[in-house]
């Protein structure tokens, strides 16, 4: 859940980790103050920081958006070899802040992300020398359970050239 609150002494981020946030983050002044507050703002950063979590969840940080939750049906179909979405370099395989799938500590396998189902298809991992690449193949299927209606345009959006979506009652 991503979820902006508001103190007394500015804004707190708190959201599941994603690769491209502290970076993000810092350039918005944000601080990182551990697990329990996760990132802070100044209160005068509020728009830019939603738009923040509109770009990288496709949420705006307030409770509202998780009040309206689907579950989404993705077939992988990458066409876009330049850029393409479903691999992760040293790293798990994303799609709009959502982790789809992960490789394991030891490199040997990879594992779906929370909230992820796969009906066919199965995440992978692939190494050389010291480097891995976490992977979902062409034509795998799957459910990304408890997402947010709001997020649906942006997912749809990302999917463009790299697969379909239906979207399922909850």
């Amino acid at each position: 859940m991503v979820l902006i609150k508001r103190n007394a002494n500015g804004l707190e981020l708190q959201a599941p980790f994603h690769p491209n946030l502290s970076l993000h983050a810092k350039a918005l002044g944000g601080r990182w103050r551990g697990q329990e507050v996760g990132w802070v703002f100044s209160i005068d950063r509020a728009e830019a920081l939603r738009a923040l979590c509109m770009r990288v969840w496709g949420v705006d940080g307030t409770p509202e958006a998780f009040a309206d939750l689907v579950q989404l049906r993705v077939e992988v179909d990458e066409q876009d070899f330049r850029y393409p979405i479903w691999e992760g370099y040293n790293n798990a395989v994303y799609l709009v802040g959502r982790e789809i799938a992960a490789s394991l500590k030891n490199r040997r396998a990879a594992r779906p992300g929370r909230g992820v189902k796969f009906l066919s298809g199965k995440p992978n991992c692939r190494t050389y020398l010291n480097a891995y690449w976490t992977t979902v193949p062409n034509g795998s299927v799957f459910l990304l359970k408890e997402t947010p209606r709001m997020a649906v345009d942006r997912i749809r959006s990302a999917l463009d050239g790299h697969g379909r979506m239906e979207v399922l009652a909850a």
